[in-house]
């Protein structure tokens, strides 16, 4: 993880369920002693994220609608630490921010707001999503002046209809859509369900789990999950229309799941004539992720 991020050590599971008490229920014992989740349980893995925000993060609300995105924080809060690495440090403070498909948990802006004080601009396709988004924006002390959230029209666009003509952003952000099909999406969610569930049972979990009633402890909507082409043929499709807004946006970024796409988003980049760009590798645990990010501005280089 990033050297500043705070969640690279294990769960203090006792100051969290103290800040949260709806967590205790979860709590486990593990096989060395510790206390820990089990992580095959979505309403476990909701409630770990209630208390991360509120013990950490002064969220004192947060909640999502069944069978939407849960993410896992200490992820989204690494890319926020890489992100605010490549801004300039007269703006680091300040910076103005768009999180494209922010989805119903809005938590880039929310963890934004509160470990950077940046301002953002948050924006998804989906209605439910953004009334959610919303609602988590004003039920939280300060985050609506600090968050706008703007709905999608247009689920062929990406930047227009949501930068404004006079609107600067210093950087953009996107966890875009990993899978190729509802049926990709659907596959991967089963093996991620299996390998939890066989990593529970190595563990000797005394929890229960009725297979026929689980549901991946994350979740996900069609819009959130998938994609015609995937991954590649979004960030494809949000480089293409980057060139448009070049002179309202200092970087853009975009995660990248997989690593073979590295080849094709660096000729789409070059395509572009784009004046830098550069992947920026994470790890948390065992998982090696990545972003990618650009610019089309030669005074902001990305080293």
């Amino acid at each position: 993880m990033h050297e500043n991020n705070p969640h690279s050590g294990s769960y203090d599971m006792t100051a969290l369920s103290q800040a949260l008490p709806e967590l205790a229920p979860h709590i486990i014992t593990g096989p060395k002693g510790q206390l820990t989740l089990d992580f095959s349980n979505p309403l476990a893995i909701k409630a770990l994220n209630k208390a991360i925000l509120k013990k950490d993060y002064k969220i004192d609300f947060w909640d999502l609608p069944d069978g939407y995105l849960c993410p896992p924080i200490p992820g989204r809060v690494d890319y926020l630490y890489y992100l605010n690495d490549l801004l300039p440090h007269s703006n680091d403070r300040n910076a103005h921010v768009l999180d494209i498909g922010t989805g119903s948990n809005l938590i880039y802006p929310m963890l934004g707001s509160r470990v950077f004080n940046w301002r953002f601009v948050a924006s998804d396709i989906d209605n439910i999503a953004i009334n959610c988004a919303k609602q988590l924006a004003k039920a939280n002390k300060g985050l609506e002046k600090q968050i706008k959230v703007r709905h999608q029209p247009d689920d062929s666009k990406i930047f227009a209809n949501i930068i404004g003509k006079d609107e600067y952003f210093d950087i953009t952000l996107c966890n875009p859509p990993f899978h190729a099909s509802q049926e990709d999406a659907a596959a991967g969610s089963e093996r991620k369900n299996r390998n939890l569930l066989r990593n529970k049972d190595k563990r000797g979990s005394s929890i229960k789990t009725d297979n026929k009633k689980d549901h991946l402890n994350f979740s996900g909507q069609s819009s959130e999950l998938w994609c015609e082409g995937g991954e590649l043929a979004f960030i494809k499709k949000m480089i293409n229309q980057s060139a448009s807004f070049k002179e309202q946006v200092g970087v853009f970024t975009c995660l990248v799941s997989k690593k073979e796409n590295m080849v094709a988003i660096t000729a789409a980049l070059k395509s572009r004539d784009v004046a830098s760009f550069k992947f920026v590798e994470m790890s948390q645990g065992n998982k090696i992720s990545r972003f990618v990010a650009w610019t089309f501005d030669a005074d902001w280089p990305l080293k």
